[in-house]
């Protein structure tokens, strides 16, 4: 069983073989909980492409 990684948009841990959608971002597998949280990463990926930031809960669901 793979280990957790975390959704960069609401900060949802998920299994990567769990995520909705995946996304390429400098050199990076990003996994996403669902198609909402991959749109607003792809409205602005750096917001939320850098791991050390922290970012809001599922406030936009």
């Amino acid at each position: 069983m793979a280990d957790k990684v975390k959704d960069p948009v609401c900060g949802m841990e998920i299994r990567p073989e769990d995520a909705a959608a995946t996304e390429e971002h400098e050199g990076r597998t990003l996994y996403f909980c669902s198609h909402d949280c991959h749109d607003t990463f792809l409205k602005d990926p750096h917001r939320y492409g850098h791991p050390a930031d922290e970012h809001g809960g599922h406030a936009h669901h």
